[in-house]
C-alpha cells in the first residue's frame, strides 16, 4: 500500500512540473506551447530519419543545442512580436522556415526510406518548394536565328 502511494505522489509532482513548464513556454517562448512541441518532435524526428537514411551516427549533444537555439529564437521572436506592435509579423516568419525545412527533409527521408511512397514524397517535396508551380509556367522559346542565316559577330570596341 505504500509502495502504491509513493508512485501516486510521484506522477502527482510530475504532473505539476509538466504544467509548470508549459505554462512557462506559452508566457514566454511560444502560444500556443503545442506548436511548439510540434515543431520539436518534427526536428527530432527530421535528425533522426536523415541519420538513418545517411548511416551517421546519432549525436544527442549537438541535437540538444539545435533544440536549444530554436528554442531561444523563438522566444526572441514571440517576446517582440507579442510586445511590440510594429513586429507583430515576426512570430510567423520566424515558425514558417523552421517548419517547412523540416517537414521538406523528413519527407525526402520518408521516401528513401520506404515509408511514403516516392512519387507521394517527389510531388509534396515539389509542392513544399513551388518546384511544381516553376515547371508548369511555359518557359519563353528563345529566338533563333533562320537555318543558313549567320548570326551577327560581337564587335571588339576600339580605343
Amino acid at each position: 500500500m505504500l509502495r502504491f502511494y509513493i508512485s501516486v505522489q510521484a506522477i502527482e509532482l510530475v504532473a505539476v512540473i509538466v504544467a509548470g513548464v508549459s505554462g512557462f513556454i506559452e508566457a514566454h517562448v511560444w502560444s500556443p506551447a503545442y506548436t511548439y512541441y510540434l515543431l520539436l518532435v518534427l526536428v527530432v524526428l527530421d535528425v533522426l530519419t536523415n541519420n538513418l537514411v545517411e548511416k551517421q551516427p546519432f549525436r544527442a549533444k549537438k541535437l540538444a543545442w539545435r533544440l536549444v537555439g530554436y528554442t531561444a529564437l523563438l522566444a526572441f521572436a514571440h517576446g517582440f512580436g507579442e510586445h511590440e506592435k510594429g513586429l507583430f509579423f515576426l512570430t510567423q516568419l520566424v515558425l514558417a522556415p523552421f517548419v517547412l525545412i523540416h517537414l521538406r527533409r523528413l519527407i525526402i527521408a520518408f521516401g528513401k526510406l520506404g515509408l511514403v511512397d516516392s512519387d507521394v514524397a517527389d510531388l509534396l517535396q515539389r509542392r513544399i518548394t513551388r518546384q511544381a508551380e516553376r515547371e508548369e509556367e511555359p518557359a519563353a522559346p528563345a529566338e533563333a536565328a533562320p537555318a543558313g542565316v549567320a548570326s551577327p559577330e560581337p564587335v571588339a570596341a576600339t580605343a
